[in-house]
């Protein structure tokens, strides 16, 4: 039978990105008031827009970590739609995304804006080779074995060159009010817990 794509390699992908925002990072401490500009306090409104980010990105990462049936293997019909509708629900859970995190509005945060910009970049990626990938699986012949296994690898083949992007926000790792945030903010925790961080 062909290879797929395993679903943990999206996850990998994304997880420097979440990083970037901080999910995966313990820092004890409490909010401060709305309004402090107290760089080294975290705000009340810096977490409410962490976790609004966060909130966007939820629903891909878990469209991503959701792997595709495979258990019906050896029915070549059911394993490409299975293959397909993983493909789909990665590309509309990045397009909601991407317009999800435009609505959440300016960071309160320095660094915040270009962490978004740079999210979005990615999951247009994604978007993109999802789609792309899923015109090509839909067009495998099922009935015909050679077809699935070389047109069905061909077809995925690109998802895995994600695996090799760039981190585009190796830069802002490191942004100690982000990471403040994120640790008060619930969505970034369900994206820590789903991602294993």
């Amino acid at each position: 039978m062909p290879a797929v794509p395993r679903p943990v390699l999206l996850l990998t992908i994304l997880a420097p990105l979440l990083l970037s925002l901080g999910c995966t990072t313990t820092v004890s401490g409490s909010a401060s008031p709305a309004g402090s500009t107290q760089g080294t306090t975290t705000t009340v409104d810096s977490v409410q827009w962490v976790d609004g980010v966060c909130g966007e990105l939820l629903p891909f990462v878990r469209a991503a970590g959701t792997p595709p049936q495979l258990t019906s293997a050896a029915d070549p019909t059911a394993l490409v739609k299975s293959i397909s509708d993983y493909l789909a629900q990665g590309a509309g859970a990045a397009d909601s995304a991407i317009t999800g995190m435009a609505r959440v509005g300016p960071s309160p945060v320095s660094g915040g804006d270009q962490v978004v910009t740079r999210l979005t970049e990615t999951l247009t990626k994604f978007r993109t080779s999802f789609q792309n990938a899923k015109t090509q699986v839909d067009a495998v012949d099922t009935t015909d074995q050679q077809a699935l296994i070389t047109e069905l690898p061909k077809a995925v083949a690109p998802l895995q060159e994600l695996a090799n992007m760039p981190d585009p926000t190796v830069d802002l790792q490191t942004n100690p009010e982000l990471q403040r945030a994120s640790t008060q903010a619930p969505n970034c925790q369900q994206i820590q817990r789903q991602v294993g961080g």
